[in-house]
């Protein structure tokens, strides 16, 4: 039986033009801040979820503002530290200063997306808060860099 996520997903006809984004962490919000088509291209299959919306991590969903999933790509979270291993194999997590971050993601350019999803699912660990963070960006109609700002930036939910 597939997951809610899983039923949610869209089929997209590849190849087909395609959209290269680039978002920006600025240290208190994500926004758009360029974006160039790519005449064609096929992107790889939308990354499963395992537990759905209960899956733990970080991934970016481009979607139609109905709930439609086109492409989904789970990576490590951004915004967390990051693992170091000492010589016995031993892991420890280093958390780094608020940074300013930037990702480029591929994206169909279908009729009918309008959405970016940065979604985080975190697990609670002594006395931190988690949960499931999203936030929605509205991609925008014109393609090229100084995309402009989007009233209020991106927003959570």
């Amino acid at each position: 039986m597939p997951t809610e996520s899983q039923s949610r997903l869209i089929a997209v006809k590849y190849p087909c033009p395609v959209r290269r984004v680039t978002i920006q962490w600025t240290g208190q919000e994500w926004k758009i801040v360029k974006q160039f088509r790519v005449p064609s291209m096929t992107l790889p299959a939308p990354d499963p979820l395992p537990s759905g919306e209960k899956s733990i991590g970080f991934w970016i969903e481009v979607a139609d503002g109905n709930g439609g999933i086109y492409q989904r790509e789970v990576m490590p979270d951004p915004l967390l530290g990051m693992e170091q291993f000492g010589k016995d194999g031993e892991m420890t997590r280093l958390n780094h200063p608020p940074h300013d971050v930037t990702l480029e993601i591929l994206v169909p350019d279908v009729t009918g997306i309008s959405e970016l999803h940065l979604v985080s699912n975190t697990k609670a660990q002594s006395g931190a808060t988690s949960g499931l963070k999203r936030t929605v960006l509205k991609l925008p109609k014109e393609m090229g860099g100084d995309t402009p700002d989007q009233p209020g930036g991106g927003h959570h939910h």
